[in-house]
């Protein structure tokens, strides 16, 4: 007896398609797929060097040094070759296309799983393009980064157990694709439980066939081998003669750039594990599970894709809990363990959401299979309605590329290059030392270790209390220091102390008291436009130890006195404030003093002056303030 439109479910809508049929042009489609992903991330790359972890893996990379936990053997490999291909502008771009190229296979590779899962093309590849699209996703396949990578084992190694499942691939070679994956990130890991229960519910009795798992083990197992790179590249830079000893009580190989520091938290295997970062994960406060991050997930998910996706989604859950429990219990376990290892991460870490891509990915699948289930029930009430739902998926995924193509345009690091090597190319003292935020290091190190721009430098991650450390050594040795710091008007050379009195561009006395004199100014332009950010160096010294701190500030005068603009600030607060200061060091004190945007033309002056509290210091000739400089400002 059959079936009236009238008692169709959501559920069984889905025409039966048997496992011997199989999609012909599937790969034909994927192919498209990937070539229209890349073409997107190829549009919206960094030309060169990006700044973070991506620049310290371009430059590790070429050099083939160790990066930081898990050390990313594979990929530092793959980027030594994919590098060396003569094609794109320089060698950093070529390992970000490494990104890209990973990142578009993850996408063709997801709707080859959603098409496992009987889903209709149409909804698979329109899943893939919107997960193609999503913030985080479009982000790190244009960043050099060690995600893009990682998404690509993770789906070809569930798309590779579906159709292990089916007789079509050895479960030997699910297991390599796993393998090479925690060679890559451990996170991986978190595929385990649910890969181990799909194939014990797909073949319960696998154990009685050693011939069948013996094999699979060891290929699993044969790639980690990959990690003896670890120690072997460490030792052969710990080895050079040049990198032997210590700069200011930090390894030469650390300050160089060529061995991670957390290579030495706590070894080898320590290292490959990622245990020191593991260990705030680990003891944190937060709650076991996480949950009270779900509302941040929930934020960061609709940056991802409109928040449509996300019913669809689970109308997909519930059609494939239906239709085939045991690929569900893959998805649901993978999807349930990097969840809530996310969730417990961004709760007691504080990591930003990138552990999230792996659930944004199984999210897509479970939309391609939801709208299919929708799209298949609707047409069996009216057929027309295929295509108006067509159009409107397809309309979603249009609207998405709308809303995050520009976002990722204004992600692209244009002119990171030239300002890196604008900085370096500053009059720095042969040995000095560098010391910044990690963002603001790495482009500098690519461009010492990959192009030899000023490789007699030492450079380094620092803080503000690591670089009062530095401060400390710095002086005991008579070591060049300079703080690199990232301001409105750019990043920022600070010399702490100043060595060289002849560096102060505009030299000059005024004695504030008995303790503390003004030596000059550097001022770059005397010419700005409203909206610009001036940046400003005042010169002290102490001739006397500091019993506290104090504070400058700077205003803007316009021709009738009245003020325009200022700024206050204690001087080297966050390292070195006026209190720490030893008498006779020449110190440089940097501001940046941004101008209104509606700054009418004409004639300002620049005064200075310090104060405690209240209360303004009068300096040695009776006044409370200093002129400084005058500026014109220019339409």
């Amino acid at each position: 007896m059959g079936t009236s439109p009238g008692s169709t479910s959501v559920a069984t809508a889905i025409p039966s398609r048997s496992p011997a049929h199989r999609f012909e042009n599937d790969w034909i489609v994927a192919g498209l797929i990937f070539a229209a992903a890349l073409i997107l991330y190829l549009l919206t790359m960094s030309p060169s060097v990006v700044e973070g972890d991506g620049g310290e893996l371009q430059m590790l990379s070429y050099r083939l040094g160790v990066t930081h936990p898990t050390g990313y053997p594979l990929m530092l490999m793959l980027g030594w070759v994919l590098g060396h291909v003569p094609i794109g502008p320089d060698f950093a771009w070529r390992v970000s296309l490494m990104g890209a190229i990973a990142s578009a296979l993850s996408m063709a590779l997801l709707y080859l799983t959603a098409r496992e899962l009987r889903a209709s093309r149409m909804t698979a590849a329109a899943a893939a393009m919107l997960l193609a699209s999503a913030q985080r996703i479009w982000m790190h396949a244009t960043a050099a980064e060690v995600y893009a990578l990682a998404d690509f084992f993770l789906l070809l190694g569930l798309w590779l157990l579906l159709r292990w499942r089916r007789g079509v691939t050895p479960l030997w070679l699910v297991t390599l694709a796993f393998g090479f994956g925690l060679t890559h990130h451990i996170n991986i890991r978190l595929v385990g439980p649910a890969a181990l229960v799909f194939v014990f519910l797909v073949q319960p009795d696998i154990l009685r066939h050693p011939r069948t798992w013996l094999p699979s083990l060891a290929t699993l197992l044969l790639p980690l081998l990959l990690y003896a790179y670890t120690p072997l590249r460490a030792g052969y830079y710990l080895a050079r003669p040049e990198l032997a000893g210590t700069i200011l009580g930090v390894r030469k190989v650390i300050a160089a750039g060529f061995v991670s520091p957390h290579y030495f938290a706590g070894g080898v295997l320590s290292h490959a594990l990622a245990l020191d970062y593991s260990s705030g994960f680990l003891h944190s406060d937060s709650s076991l599970l996480g949950l009270e991050a779900l509302p941040l997930y929930w934020n960061l998910l609709r940056l991802q894709v409109p928040w449509i996706v996300v019913p669809f989604a689970l109308l997909g859950v519930i059609v494939l809990l239906r239709r085939d429990p045991k690929a569900s219990a893959l998805l649901l376990l993978t999807y349930g363990f990097t969840l809530l290892a996310a969730l417990r991460f961004l709760a007691s870490v504080g990591e930003d959401g990138d552990h999230f891509i792996p659930p944004y990915l199984l999210m897509g699948i479970w939309f391609a299979v939801g709208a299919d289930a929708v799209i298949a029930w609707s047409q069996a009430r009216l057929r027309w309605s295929r295509y108006v739902l067509a159009v409107l998926l397809w309309a979603l995924v249009l609207a998405n590329l709308w809303i995050q193509y520009p976002r990722a345009l204004d992600r692209r690091q244009v002119t990171l290059r030239a300002d890196s090597e604008a900085l370096l190319s500053q009059p720095l003292p042969d040995g000095a030392v560098l010391a910044g935020a990690w963002s603001t290091i790495t482009p500098l190190r690519y461009l010492q270790r990959v192009d030899g721009v000023r490789p007699d430098l030492w450079i380094m991650q620092a803080d503000a209390i690591g670089f009062r450390k530095l401060i400390e050594r710095a002086l005991e040795d008579q070591q060049p220091l300079y703080f690199l710091r990232s301001t409105d008007a750019g990043v920022r050379t600070l010399p702490v102390p100043v060595w060289d009195s002849n560096a102060v561009t505009h030299p000059d006395t005024r004695v504030l008291n008995d303790a503390m004199t003004w030596r000059g100014y550097d001022l770059a332009a005397t010419a700005a436009r409203p909206g610009d950010t001036l940046p400003i160096t005042l010169y002290w010294q102490a001739t006397a130890p500091q019993t506290a701190d104090w504070s400058v500030f700077i205003h803007m005068l316009d021709e009738n006195g009245e003020k325009v603009a200022q700024l206050d600030q204690t001087p080297l607060a966050a390292f070195y404030p006026p209190s720490s200061w030893q008498p006779g060091l020449l110190l440089a004190d940097q501001y940046e003093l941004a101008l209104p945007s509606d700054l009418p033309p004409g004639t300002y002056h620049l005064i200075f002056g310090a104060y405690s509290g209240d209360d303004r210091f009068d300096w040695a000739d009776g006044r409370s303030e200093q002129p400084l400089a005058e500026i014109m400002v220019v339409p």
